[in-house]
């Protein structure tokens, strides 16, 4: 957790002064054995930092982040943290991490909507790999009719209760073959 205390140094040029209402997002103070905690929540980001006694509004201050060996994985976040301090709202991640399972999910649920419409196989192949991996790669026996085929199946599967695994309502294996992210 970052510290903000009053700075020493009164006059020294590029020093911002301390105001509470220039954080973002909605905030909260909380008192607890450390001394007092500002809470701030701008969408999905938090601000966590502690304040000390010294330090009132409009007075200059100086953030310290807290040494020790997890210090160089913390540096974006205290980083993030600092600009919203200065009042400058966290920037939105651009992309979470997609997993094999979600995309597997997602091509099952296309391809049902394409058999339920009317499509043929290779039909919905197309529309999920493509016009060129079709030509090249579609085969009576290949392996792009075979994914074509396991997607159809998993997406009868979800018809018949699965979608209550996807829900997190029914049980589920500790962790399914196919959560883990792709990079």
């Amino acid at each position: 957790m970052l510290h903000v205390r009053a700075s020493t140094a009164r006059s020294a040029p590029g020093l911002q002064s301390f105001d509470l209402w220039r954080v973002p997002g909605r905030k909260r103070l909380a008192l607890g054995d450390a001394g007092l905690t500002l809470l701030a929540e701008v969408s999905a980001q938090r601000l966590h930092v502690s304040l000390a006694a010294d330090l009132a509004d409009g007075t200059p201050y100086a953030v310290t982040a807290p040494l020790g060996p997890g210090l160089r994985g913390q540096l974006e976040s205290f980083t993030a943290q600092a600009q919203a301090l200065e009042g400058h709202a966290p920037a939105e991640p651009s992309a979470r991490a997609v997993t094999r399972a979600a995309l597997l999910h997602l091509r099952a649920l296309q391809a049902l909507d394409g058999l339920q419409a009317g499509a043929s196989h290779r039909d919905i192949a197309q529309a999920l790999f493509g016009l060129e991996a079709v030509a090249l790669r579609w085969q009576a026996d290949g392996e792009l009719r075979a994914q074509v085929r396991h997607l159809l199946r998993r997406a009868e599967a979800y018809m018949r209760g699965g979608y209550l695994v996807l829900a997190g309502v029914g049980r589920t294996a500790a962790r399914p073959p196919g959560a883990e992210p792709m990079r």
